[in-house]
């Protein structure tokens, strides 16, 4: 069983302990002062008086929920960072079905640490960067490179670090990996110094190769699916209270990451977004929305195309969620995807 199973059964039996306690003292006081409390003779006295208890009771509620708000989350940010942290490795190997050629790479970042790879070489003159999502590995991105590749778009897709059979101690959500990037450019560049080199990328993928394209003029376009926050500040204004808890807690997991890992923190992702201009940027993002948050293009994908300038054009899939256009849009997402790289790069067919 996973680690989520015993930290919930934690949770429980822990809230069982501290509402039996609360009964307890209750009764007890309650049992204490049974008989010493004499009640106003008058109606208006009675009605005072109850009203004053009501008041108390509901003031006590109030702040049991509040505490017990701020003890979940704050022991969910700190599982979250927990499990967030912990490499994820897994074997990686080639599909039998892959349909296309590939070879199996390794390159190095500037911190030490060894990527693994697939490399495609490119038809026609560019080589698209491909990243996966949180805790996977490069064949997560397996149908983007199919694509990108029979058009004849070099690919070059690695598991990012602590992750599949890339080295590491430790994730960072993103935090670290646009030196992973750089290091992927380099790479490109070795085995052609005059190759234009685009990115894409699904989920904190998405979020390493927009934030990494705000760092690295090299990137020539980039492609981002399912964006979301890097920092607590790209999230947006809360709606209702539940949302102001969510982000509250998210500043609390970002001083979390900063203390566990002992790394600085980047910039805000809405602060660097404009630096991308003027090379194009397309960023996509599910339309289906949650009761309490909205969609994802409602949180993230509309607000930084937006901040990002007239460079940037925004996707919205409606009847997706979150990275999942490739499955109900497959010839529509295929071609735009070829297009927009075709453009930035003025290839013509």
């Amino acid at each position: 069983m996973s680690i989520y199973f015993y930290w919930m059964i934690g949770e429980i039996i822990l809230m069982i302990l501290f509402f039996s306690f609360i009964i307890f003292r209750l009764w007890r006081k309650a049992k204490t002062q049974k008989g010493k409390i004499e009640l106003p003779e008058s109606v208006n006295g009675k009605i005072f008086h109850y009203t004053k208890r009501i008041l108390r009771l509901l003031g006590f509620g109030f702040a049991i929920f509040l505490a017990i708000t701020l003890f979940i989350a704050i022991e969910r940010s700190a599982l979250s960072v927990f499990l967030e942290t912990a490499p994820a490795p897994s074997k990686v190997s080639i599909p039998s079905d892959l349909g296309f050629d590939i070879e199996e790479v390794t390159f190095e970042s500037e911190d030490g640490i060894t990527l693994a790879g697939w490399f495609t070489p490119s038809q026609n003159g560019a080589t698209i960067i491909l990243l996966h999502g949180y805790g996977g590995n490069r064949t997560g991105m397996i149908w983007h490179a199919d694509k990108l590749a029979k058009d004849g778009y070099g690919i070059l897709m690695y598991d990012e670090r602590a992750s599949g059979e890339s080295t590491g101690g430790y994730r960072s959500f993103g935090w670290e990996d646009h030196l992973d990037v750089k290091a992927a450019i380099q790479f490109i560049h070795a085995r052609n110094a005059n190759e234009n080199i685009g990115a894409a990328g699904c989920s904190t993928g998405a979020s390493i190769v927009v934030y990494s394209a705000a760092l690295y003029p090299e990137i020539g376009a980039t492609w981002g699916d399912g964006n979301s926050a890097v920092r607590a500040q790209d999230l947006p204004a809360p709606k209702n209270p539940l949302m102001a808890v969510i982000i509250g807690s998210n500043y609390v997991i970002d001083w979390m990451y900063t203390v566990k890992l002992g790394i600085e923190a980047p910039a805000p992702l809405i602060e660097v977004l404009p630096d991308i201009a003027p090379r194009p940027l397309m960023l996509v993002g599910g339309g289906t929305r949650n009761p309490i948050l909205g969609s994802e293009a409602d949180l993230f994908t509309l607000r930084f195309a937006e901040i990002a300038g007239s460079n940037a054009e925004a996707w919205v899939i409606e009847e997706t969620t979150h990275c999942d256009g490739p499955f109900h849009r497959p010839e529509e997402y295929s071609q735009r995807m070829i297009a927009f790289f075709d453009e930035a790069f003025n290839i013509t067919r």
